[in-house]
């Protein structure tokens, strides 16, 4: 599992934006409905921002101490990948609004009604919300290493202009090149 970068969660925001803005354009163009979610999506994104964060409390506590009692680390690596899901979430959620609310926003002096523009900024916060929620979560489920060092060369922390070492120390390298020979025949497997 890769850790959350704001460039990555950024590109994403500007394609879901992209792919909302010309969905929106075609939508309204076809005198369709704007393609802004429904206010009670807030309420569902607030739930799952809640939940979310009220899970990576639970990792926190435990790795603080506070709560000693027998704690399964696969609870925290379901709570990583949840945080990261709901920061993906919210980066499309908002990127996605964000378009639209600019659309709007160039709208304003030509409409008499705002209610699109409030729906699409409000949806955009919850977004950010989604967001922030999933990077601090996140944050809580990364277990220290054993060895101060070990953490300059954690992979994760590695440039990519590195150069890795292919899969397994080579090991599967080997077993490729290396030729197999298969009996063949009825009895063989």
């Amino acid at each position: 599992m890769h850790v959350l970068t704001v460039p990555a969660l950024l590109m994403c925001a500007a394609a879901a934006g992209a792919v909302g803005w010309s969905a929106n354009r075609l939508s309204t163009g076809a005198a369709g409905p704007l393609l802004v979610l429904p206010w009670v999506s807030l309420a569902a994104s607030g739930a799952v921002a809640l939940a979310v964060l009220v899970l990576g409390l639970r990792v926190k506590k435990y790795q603080e101490g506070v709560r000693p009692e027998r704690f399964d680390p696969l609870v925290a690596a379901r709570t990583a990948a949840g945080a990261q899901a709901a920061a993906w979430a919210g980066a499309m959620l908002g990127g996605w609004h964000a378009t639209i609310a600019v659309e709007q926003l160039s709208l304003l002096s030509v409409r008499s009604e705002h209610e699109p523009l409030w729906a699409s900024l409000s949806h955009v916060a919850s977004g950010v919300v989604l967001v922030v929620v999933g990077w601090v979560v996140e944050g809580f489920c990364k277990l220290p290493p054993d060895d101060p060092e070990a953490e300059e060369s954690a992979e994760y922390r590695r440039r990519r202009d590195k150069e890795l070492p292919e899969g397994e120390g080579g090991y599967a390298r080997e077993i490729g090149e290396r030729a197999r020979a298969r009996p063949r025949g009825r009895g063989a497997r």
